[in-house]
């Protein structure tokens, strides 16, 4: 795909300070243009209805709705335009879910913006680039979801004597859940899983979270 008049960028975000300083950064290159900008998602898919840009730079983290959502019903409404998810956050999860929703990349605002026409040429051409940094974080992730689909043994928990609660609370560690997380899963209070993960060290007879992790992954089959 080639651009004979400059690439028609959007950009989506709530923080007045990142818009400003996008648009400056824009401002370097002949061959992009800013058409508009939106503060949230809602003014972002109204101002779709009179601006077509060829690039939408999108924050995650905003009010009413968030940007994974947005991008699924800017993919869904408009197809042909390429998405680029632009955060603070390098969560597995939001990587995974936002390329799988239609992202073409996925870049952090904390990195320099020097590569960024770089990152845009290349989705525009049908290339997904991740910064190295991201890529590490998604491998990573990957591979530990490869390894954590395996499960513990019956008589591991016979061994250490589990009860039914520590059972739960022990598979989903191996999944390097937080203890909020873990919470979230099995509908408790914190409070509660954090006095089931002291009785957990207790019987793994480990002084921390990460060697009873190191200890639950070693046991894996």
């Amino acid at each position: 795909m080639s651009y004979t008049s400059p690439i028609k960028i959007m950009l989506v975000d709530d923080d007045s300070l990142i818009l400003f300083t996008l648009r400056q950064i824009m401002r370097q290159y002949t061959n992009m243009e800013v058409v508009c900008t939106a503060n949230d998602s809602r003014e972002a898919l109204t101002k779709l209805q009179v601006y077509t840009p060829d690039v939408i730079l999108l924050d995650i983290q905003m009010p009413h709705v968030n940007g994974i959502t947005c991008l699924r019903e800017i993919r869904a409404l408009y197809p042909e335009i390429v998405v680029i998810l632009l955060t603070t956050f390098d969560d597995e999860r939001y990587i995974i879910e936002g390329l799988a929703s239609g992202a073409r990349s996925y870049l952090l605002k904390t990195a320099t913006f020097d590569n960024l026409a770089h990152y845009i040429h290349d989705a525009l051409h049908g290339k997904f680039s991740l910064p190295a940094h991201i890529a590490t974080k998604l491998a990573a992730f990957l591979q530990k979801k490869e390894t954590v689909s395996r499960t513990l043994s019956p008589q591991f928990f016979k061994t250490y004597m589990l009860t039914r609660p520590e059972q739960q609370i022990v598979l989903l560690l191996s999944k390097r859940l937080s203890n909020r997380e873990i919470a979230q899963e099995l509908a408790l209070h914190i409070g509660t899983v954090r006095n089931h993960c002291v009785a957990i060290f207790d019987k793994l007879n480990v002084r921390n979270r990460q060697e009873a992790i190191t200890l639950i992954e070693s046991q894996l089959v």
